[in-house]
């Protein structure tokens, strides 16, 4: 199994280890799960591919890397511009009620989709130089993925394409001014804190998200008898329930570290900016429905989830009608 995350950090030792460990645990050794993390055995953005062709049994990977094959899964996991969703009780629920449109689109091209592995907090904007308004985004140099490169893009921004291994480096260089990946807990875990001056609050990009999608080789997965399936299951809730709980609670224990850090500077934006700003990631969320037919697909679902919710005003927005 790949993964797009960094050995040594809560999203690869709080999941993808106690996912391999259940696994061996509950089929008594019958299934053995191999755990390879950023870049290792090849480029993350090879990973889709890779598990396709059974290069690799499995990944669990953020769907954004794969916005290139179909528009869809730049909106997959929850990664929306402008979400209201707060809190890990209405993303995975939202997660359930999306997971059969995102099915088909792993289908589409040949791949089998276990639906969403675990649970991200909102993911922060750190920076090199003071982003105080709408308008200092324009000519910055941003590290994204998915649809947040488009975002960003909106805002005058240029988005820059970078793995979690080079980002420390971007920012320590000046390749990139910005850079949104995690949450304060694992962005620290990266040292992303050495080498950020500023963290911009709130990043509008995206609120709640799934940090990892479980993907298998079709061939692969029909092969395992029914009761070693059933486990992957049981293995993947474990890590849900887990991931949900301890993020939840140590990004805010680490958020209150990077407040303390006198070298880190915090600039909340204007409330009239955040506004605009979402705004702006809905006019784009519409864009996705004109894409692809599955696109068009998950924003109508997610208007409906998001009406369901109580966020009415914000479903209407995406066309939402009783």
């Amino acid at each position: 199994m790949v993964t797009h995350q960094i050995p040594g950090t809560a999203r690869y030792d709080g999941t993808i280890l106690p996912f391999v460990e259940a696994v061996k645990e509950i089929t008594n050794g019958r299934l053995i799960i191999e755990p390879y993390g950023a870049d290792i055995l090849f480029p993350t953005n090879d990973s889709f591919d890779m598990v396709k062709n059974g290069v690799v049994e499995m990944g669990a990977i953020y769907t954004g890397f794969w916005t290139g094959k179909d528009p869809v899964f730049a909106l997959g996991g929850g990664t929306i511009p402008g979400d209201p969703i707060t809190g890990f009780d209405e993303h995975f629920y939202r997660s359930d009620q999306l997971e059969p449109i995102m099915n088909k689109a792993y289908e589409k091209f040949g791949i089998k989709n276990l639906g969403a592995f675990d649970y991200a907090p909102p993911e922060i904007l750190i920076s090199r130089t003071p982003i105080e308004s709408i308008e200092d985004f324009k000519g910055k140099n941003i590290r994204a993925a998915g649809v947040a490169s488009q975002f960003y893009g909106e805002l005058g921004a240029s988005a820059i394409s970078l793995s979690a291994p080079e980002i420390y480096t971007g920012l320590q260089l000046g390749t990139v001014d910005a850079a949104e990946y995690n949450d304060f807990l694992v962005n620290g875990e990266m040292g992303l804190d050495e080498v950020t001056k500023y963290v911009i609050d709130p990043a509008i990009h995206v609120g709640p998200s799934t940090d990892k999608e479980l993907i298998v080789n079709p061939k692969a997965w029909e092969e395992l008898p029914e009761d070693l399936k059933a486990a992957v299951y049981v293995a993947r809730d474990k890590v849900r329930y887990e991931s949900a709980i301890a993020y939840g609670v140590e990004s805010k224990k680490a958020e209150a570290a990077w407040r303390d850090n006198p070298d880190i500077e915090f600039i909340e934006l204007p409330e009239e900016d955040i506004k605009e700003m979402r705004k702006i990631g809905f006019e784009l969320v519409l864009e996705y429905k004109e894409e692809s037919g599955l696109s068009k697909e998950y924003v109508e679902e997610y208007a409906r989830v998001l009406n369901e919710l109580g966020y009415v005003e914000e479903a209407e927005t995406l066309g939402y009608q009783e």
